[in-house]
């Protein structure tokens, strides 16, 4: 009994299908989210009024961890928050690097209309050292969050996770496509009835129907060219524009260090004037 090979089982090709089909949509959306947060100013996607973030950090355990995936609702800079509210808000670090900070509220002070938020995490001793404006705050926390999934897309917004999850997924769905299309060439070729003679040549096929079937290969495998060209156009682009936001957080760090020494320079002679001042107001005393 002859085996019956799998390539030609339609369960398993519709189950192909099927999957590449999933991979394909699974590596536009990641590859959507990467655009998205690249070109966002806060480095954040916002996909229908919601941000998914990546925990980094264990300040606000147990709510949630590090390595966590969290929901995050955005509102406009309007918009109200109250105590005990779990908000995402953008922070500098010492150097001036922006990073996103999501923390508890734990008092709203309103300072002549002026409103500002004091956070601390969960698991922190301490308040955060600086208050956060209205004008700073992405959103509330939802309360939903998928275990460890955050650094699933911590590495996809790396280089390796491109080619990882976008451009090989891409490269073998091709492949499978190509190699689907020319099996059913070769199949079709195979099974189409032979006319026989007697005593006569077999009848080969017109040059015609064969140089049809080449014109068809080719412009496929000139479409698949321009998508795959379209493709690394995309990732090109990707890879700019991280370079340029890289040498735009280096920028924002050294304007930072600079008002940093501006500020200690300008606390410093205001602090001699007064030193200045008050010698002076001492001398006076001292004459009468």
């Amino acid at each position: 009994m002859k085996k019956k090979n799998i390539l030609d089982n339609r369960i398993f090709h519709i189950a192909m299908n099927v999957l590449s089909s999933i991979i394909l949509i699974f590596s536009i959306v990641v590859c959507a989210m990467v655009i998205i947060s690249t070109k966002s100013s806060t480095g954040v996607a916002n996909l229908g009024g919601y941000s998914f973030l990546s925990v980094q950090s264990d300040s606000m355990e147990d709510i949630f961890f590090p390595g966590d995936l969290i929901i995050v609702k955005r509102y406009n800079k309007t918009h109200q928050y109250k105590e005990n509210d779990i908000i995402s808000f953008i922070a500098y670090d010492n150097t001036g690097s922006m990073y996103i900070n999501t923390h508890r509220v734990i008092k709203v002070k309103n300072t002549n209309g002026y409103i500002s938020y004091v956070t601390k995490g969960d698991n922190a001793d301490e308040p955060d050292r600086k208050e956060v404006p209205s004008s700073r705050i992405l959103g509330t926390y939802t309360g939903k969050r998928v275990s460890n999934l955050g650094k699933f897309f911590d590495f996809a917004e790396t280089s390796q996770g491109v080619l990882l999850l976008i451009v090989l997924p891409a490269a073998l769905i091709v492949i499978w496509q190509l190699f689907g299309y020319l099996r059913s060439l070769a199949i079709d070729k195979k099974t189409q009835p032979q006319p026989v003679y007697q005593n006569a040549q077999p009848r080969s096929y017109p040059p015609a129907a064969q140089s049809d079937k080449d014109a068809i290969i080719r412009e496929y495998l000139r479409q698949q060219q321009e998508e795959e060209a379209r493709k690394q156009q995309i990732i090109e682009e990707y890879l700019q524009k991280q370079k340029e936001l890289e040498q735009a957080e280096k920028e924002k760090a050294e304007e930072a260090k600079i008002k940093a020494i501006i500020a200690e320079f300008l606390a410093q002679q205001k602090a001699a004037e007064e030193k200045n001042e008050q010698q002076q107001g001492n001398d006076n005393n001292d004459q009468v």
